[in-house]
């Protein structure tokens, strides 16, 4: 099994998650994760779901049950434009959010044109080239906090 400090020595960012994520994963199965194991759950789920169909599909699945976990995640890893993005989206909610998925898509169903249609521009934002490198703070998160990971 490799140690952390045997991954960080890669100069490939993705290596690095993905070492990191198999071994969180893994652990997941069996134990309780640590908070920052959790932020790096947190900003994976969130990544993955904003690569599958963005914040409609983020909002509408069991990903958005976990929408303010999230936005501390961001905010932990100094994401704070990613943070600010997902407020933003999270206050187009018309009625007070709830974590419930099912509750959350009979919102969702009522929801204005003008709501889904600003978060298809923060989805705009998110993808745009200007946005943060999630990728390289995530990795400098990891290492800041090496000794939480992968132990």
């Amino acid at each position: 099994m490799q140690t952390i400090e045997t991954v960080l020595e890669s100069n490939d960012e993705i290596a690095i998650i993905e070492a990191v994520g198999t071994h969180i994963w893994a652990k997941k199965q069996t134990g309780d994760l640590n908070h920052f194991e959790l932020t790096f759950v947190y900003v994976d789920i969130f990544e993955a779901a904003m690569n599958e169909g963005g914040l409609h599909y983020f909002f509408n699945t069991e990903s958005g049950d976990f929408a303010k976990e999230i936005i501390q995640a961001y905010k932990d890893i100094n994401a704070t434009k990613t943070a600010t993005l997902l407020t933003k989206a999270f206050q187009l909610f018309t009625v007070k959010y709830t974590s419930n998925t099912e509750d959350r898509k009979k919102v969702i169903e009522k929801m204005d044109e003008k709501s889904i249609s600003g978060w298809e521009d923060l989805d705009e934002l998110f993808f745009s080239e200007e946005e943060e490198d999630v990728v390289n703070l995530i990795v400098d998160y990891i290492r800041n906090n090496k000794s939480k990971f992968m132990n």
